[in-house]
């Protein structure tokens, strides 16, 4: 009986598509160590990743996370993989020292016949010349890879392995909303926060429910990603709890504005003075509300609540 294949869906970022290619290089070759070469904004001459060994001699790899569409169907920067990307990308490889034997230029992009027949020419035209092998590497090889190596799964995929069924999935979701909520602007004194930085908290927060993404405060970068927000949870009352959490985050991003515009909040210091009672209380039952409903869901999924 054969074997049934997973699917996996490519890195979302491109750091992660070239460590990814690095352990795919050293496994495919045999070879215990590939190099990645420079830095992120560093001339690398057409390669990103580099190894050699003695029975193929020196390969290259060029990585492109490219597709024809992003995840909200939108076209991506630079589009599909091309004759002209690829003449420009193998152009580089030809300064590259020590001299290549066989460049490969690796893509999330979908396999397509047409990009296959344009490789295969440049490649008879550099062997004719005696330059270097040039190869394409599709994410549909990746996914060959990563469904022939069990270690590679593991050490790339090891969330997605564990997602069994619909319910694994919602409870991916539900562990990154609750990294969102864990955080200051939840927990301290009103009068502990500055303003600006309360209501970023709030709209990270709130981003991190509707989408899935959570973004680290300082640097902006995203630093984990679900699948989805609460309009991808498949319970239906998991679903309508987040999204009335999603909506009590509105009301309190809605009254903070509104108090400071009206002078019920100032900011002294750097933080919050709560000029108004009563919309101080407001504002704490809200944030302790957002709190009561998200562990219930939590608890409800056999996850730690916060």
């Amino acid at each position: 009986m054969g074997q049934v294949t997973q699917f996996f869906q490519p890195p979302l970022y491109w750091q992660q598509f070239e460590d990814l290619t690095q352990s795919v290089v050293e496994l495919v070759y045999g070879i215990a160590t590939a190099d990645k070469i420079g830095r992120p904004g560093q001339a690398q001459e057409g390669v990103d990743v580099y190894a050699a060994r003695t029975s193929v001699g020196s390969i290259g790899v060029q990585c492109k996370r490219l597709d024809d569409l992003d995840e909200n169907n939108n076209p991506l920067p630079g589009g599909p993989i091309n004759r002209k990307l690829l003449k420009s990308e193998l152009d580089k490889a030809l300064a590259f020292r020590p001299k290549l034997d066989i460049w490969v230029l690796a893509t999330t992009a979908k396999r397509d016949a047409g990009i296959q027949r344009q490789a295969r020419l440049l490649d008879e035209e550099h062997r004719a010349a005696g330059r270097f092998q040039v190869q394409l590497w599709f994410w549909d090889d990746y996914v060959t890879w990563l469904n022939a190596y069990s270690d590679l799964q593991r050490r790339y995929y090891d969330q997605i392995i564990g997602v069994r069924n619909a319910r694994d999935q919602d409870r991916l979701i539900l562990e990154t909303i609750a990294i969102a909520f864990h955080r200051p602007a939840f927990t301290d004194p009103l009068g502990q926060e500055h303003f600006d930085d309360f209501l970023q908290a709030l709209k990270d927060t709130q981003a991190a429910l509707r989408t899935g993404e959570l973004v680290d405060r300082q640097s902006r970068h995203v630093i984990r990603k679900a699948i989805g927000g609460w309009r991808y949870l498949e319970e239906p009352a998991w679903r309508a709890g987040l999204k009335d959490l999603d909506d009590e985050l509105t009301e309190l991003r809605g009254l903070l504005v509104a108090g400071i515009k009206d002078g019920r909040l100032e900011q002294r210091h750097g933080y919050l003075d709560v000029r108004d009672h009563r919309l101080g209380r407001d504002l704490e039952r809200r944030r302790h509300d957002c709190l009561v409903r998200l562990n219930d869901l939590l608890v409800r999924a056999a996850l730690r609540p916060i």
